[in-house]
């Protein structure tokens, strides 16, 4: 496959009426009804290099800068980024506690208290750099603990307890 690289003044974006994706529409040559971006480089260059997919997520081409679309449409893609990189983070642990083959995390987030589920700690928690971890639970929703550092002890202490 060859890699396609797309102009971002030839592209437009916009919701169709009960659409739960955005269409996409490369000026003069395709319409894609069901368009999903995803940065190519997400955890070091939010920036730039975006990869336009299809519905089946097959790329389409890729956009090396969001500057140049129009408004409108930067605004649905910035909003679409947001949505698929949301990621809370864990600031404290208030309770972990198993149920069954699960653990139930309460826990404190930017956005407020939340609980979620996760089966196997060993494979849906996770340490991508010293002191940052990501954590998945069951329903697919990525949280992060940015420095295990700057948590507070009994929060370190629940962490540690898992393993």
């Amino acid at each position: 496959m060859e890699l396609r690289y797309l102009e971002p003044e030839n592209l437009k974006v916009w919701f169709p009426i009960e659409a739960v994706r955005p269409a996409c529409e490369i000026e003069n040559e395709l319409c894609i009804p069901q368009a999903q971006f995803r940065w190519c480089f997400p955890l070091t260059n939010r920036s730039g290099y975006l990869s336009i997919c299809d519905g089946a997520a097959k790329e389409v081409g890729i956009l090396r800068t969001l500057d140049g679309l129009d408004a409108a449409s930067r605004a649905i893609v910035e909003r679409e980024l947001e949505t698929v990189y949301f990621t809370p983070q864990i600031s404290k642990i208030r309770a972990l506690k198993q149920e069954a083959s699960m653990w139930k995390w309460d826990v404190n987030t930017q956005h407020g208290p939340i609980s979620f589920y996760l089966r196997g700690v060993r494979d849906s928690v996770h340490e991508v750099a010293p002191g940052r971890w990501q954590v998945y639970s069951v329903d697919g929703q990525r949280y992060e603990i940015r420095n295990f550092d700057e948590l507070d002890a009994k929060t370190q202490h629940l962490f540690e307890s898992l393993f």
